[in-house]
């Protein structure tokens, strides 16, 4: 990444659009690196290499975008990784200090580990006003856990979070994971235990629930976990859980197992919309631009406007471009058909506020020899 493509970027991020903002900040550590992991992280040599991340590494690409950072609005912030929980509650706080207007987001979400979040973070996220935190459970089987390299907490653990989220008023969400321990049929009795334990016992605002992406994806296997979705669904008492993101339709089933879908479920009365939600998250890259720090060694976390740092001809850049809105409308027409609001990122056609911001677009990418397609 170099500096002209950080200024070019800047530039870009100036221009005024109709779609949403998000700054995504990436935490490349985890105590440890489970087995089924796709995600961009690593295991610290030691203090030492957290402590240059945090004070040197992450502040100096704050300080970097600090021109986008202090004059765009930002409608959301998302702390992933790896684990953001890796870092003590003071290490995070001078984090949030140091990036302009950040008590203003109005939506700020962050991924924790259950091993690594203490009751200080939880009171620091109250303290900054977070609105949704994301817990990475996994399964509640130890012996499945274990031979995934995770680390192992007690229920309790996860019930205190919750119960001391919802006493904050914050969204808690649990992630759990479909096909773990041998990436069969046979694992399904496991998930429906810890669907049924999650949903009766821990009571999380939230569940986010995908498949192994480390194993082989099937049409009967994509069939089964939306069977069981919906079974669960409608044996919970008081069908206190529904379904936000997606219809759970038969007919679904070949779109959603190509496209690794997600399901969100939430507790009746509850609806959270980020641009995560969609049950195809990649699609979240239309209808938003993101700024993405957190770049380390070979961790980079995916940047959106225009692909600035991940260059790919027109001809691919409008075919993703072209999948990405495809899924995005199905999305909303989901929405609507749940009675569920949606935020509206999108101004068809109309990706500019004004003929002159597009032009503008135009004369600063022309010389960077990006490729111009009209969104």
């Amino acid at each position: 990444m170099t500096e002209n493509r950080i200024e070019l970027f800047n530039r870009l991020f100036a221009i005024p659009d109709n779609w949403h903002h998000v700054l995504y900040v990436h935490t490349p550590f985890c105590v440890q690196k489970c087995y089924y992991c796709v995600y961009l992280s690593k295991e610290p040599s030691g203090r030492e290499e957290l402590e240059i991340f945090y004070n040197h590494v992450l502040p100096q690409q704050i300080q970097q975008y600090r021109e986008t950072l202090e004059t765009v609005k930002f409608h959301q912030v998302y702390f992933g990784g790896g684990t953001p929980t890796i870092a003590d509650a003071q290490t995070l706080a001078r984090i949030y200090d140091q990036i302009p207007h950040f008590k203003d987001i109005p939506v700020k979400i962050t991924e924790v580990s259950p091993y690594t979040v203490t009751d200080e973070h939880l009171d620091l996220f109250r303290a900054y006003g977070f609105n949704y935190v994301s817990i990475g459970v996994q399964t509640l089987s130890t012996r499945i856990l274990e031979a995934q390299n995770r680390k192992v907490v007690g229920k309790d653990k996860l019930i205190h979070m919750c119960n001391r989220l919802h006493e904050y008023g914050i969204i808690s969400n649990i992630d759990l994971i479909f096909y773990l321990d041998t990436g069969g049929l046979e694992d399904l009795g496991q998930t429906r235990r810890d669907l049924i334990e999650a949903m009766s016992e821990i009571r999380p605002v939230s569940l986010t629930l995908h498949s192994n992406y480390m194993k082989e994806k099937t049409l009967a296997k994509q069939a089964a976990m939306m069977r069981l979705i919906k079974e669960v669904l409608a044996e919970s008492p008081g069908n206190e859980y529904r379904c936000v993101n997606a219809l759970l339709k038969e007919s679904d089933i070949e779109e959603d197992m190509k496209n690794a879908a997600e399901y969100r479920l939430m507790r009746a009365h509850e609806d959270f919309h980020f641009y995560m939600t969609p049950k195809i998250p990649q699609s979240h890259a239309y209808g938003h631009n993101i700024l993405a720090l957190g770049t380390y060694q070979e961790f980079k976390p995916r940047y959106n406007y225009y692909y600035i740092f991940d260059y790919m001809d027109k001809y691919a850049f409008k075919a993703l471009m072209k999948k990405y809105e495809f899924i995005y409308n199905n999305f909303e027409n989901t929405r609507n058909q749940l009675g569920l609001p949606c935020d509206n990122y999108i101004v068809p056609g109309n990706f500019f506020k004004t003929g002159a911001d597009e032009e503008e677009f135009k004369k600063i990418i022309k010389p960077a020899h990006l490729p111009y397609y009209r969104f």
